[in-house]
């Protein structure tokens, strides 16, 4: 069983969401497996930090404030937000342990290893504890119209820059059908900036592992 399907039922209000999430767990266990050079790892940990940074940078700004806003009145949704916000604290240093790990060069193998591995851990379980019990909360307290709301707010905080590099990244592995679910949710001039101008140029400056 993959990590993937580890999570219980998706939301199709979340599609976006989840294959964001895999594109983490694919980048990470590609990191951890790879025998590639220094050069190629430290370019794919680059767009990977870059949009874990993004990620959480979003959740914590335009993600949370709203749902926390609706669970005034609910102890157990608040604990579950604080929740999640200590885990993103956790992760930081994580990610500070790999740059450095990575900053060594090749001296660092033993601890660039470590620290993948540390990271993979604690990111797969916020990943899942975010799947199985934030997520289907927060569609129950904001209902469809909300989710998609808060999607809206990803979409202007990163603008066209962010859209340019996410979406190719987190759809580059993803199934036929689920790329597709997740295209028919964008614009049809995103859809045809993703297909001729931004896909392309993923993968043309992504170097495999």
């Amino acid at each position: 069983m993959t990590e993937q399907q580890t999570t219980g039922r998706r939301l199709p209000e979340w599609a976006v969401m989840y294959v964001i999430h895999d594109a983490f767990r694919r980048d990470l266990q590609a990191l951890e497996a790879t025998q590639a050079g220094l050069p190629a790892v430290r370019a794919r940990w680059a767009v990977f930090a870059d949009q874990l940074h993004f990620h959480h940078l979003a959740e914590d700004q335009v993600m949370w404030p709203p749902v926390r806003a609706r669970m005034a009145d609910d102890p157990d949704g608040l604990a579950l937000m604080d929740a999640m916000e200590a885990e993103h604290a956790q992760i930081d240093p994580l990610l500070a342990a790999v740059d450095a790990a990575l900053a060594a060069g090749d001296a660092g193998h033993a601890r660039r290893t470590a620290a993948f591995e540390r990271l993979h851990a604690t990111l797969a379980g916020h990943l899942a504890h975010e799947e199985t019990d934030a997520l289907p909360l927060i569609s129950r307290v904001m209902a469809e119209a909300g989710v998609a709301a808060i999607f809206e707010a990803f979409g202007k905080l990163g603008g066209l820059r962010r859209g340019a590099t996410l979406l190719p990244w987190a759809l580059s592995s993803a199934s036929p059908d689920v790329r597709a679910q997740v295209l028919r949710r964008l614009p049809p001039p995103a859809r045809l900036l993703y297909r001729a101008v931004w896909l392309p140029r993923y993968r043309r400056a992504t170097p495999p592992l």
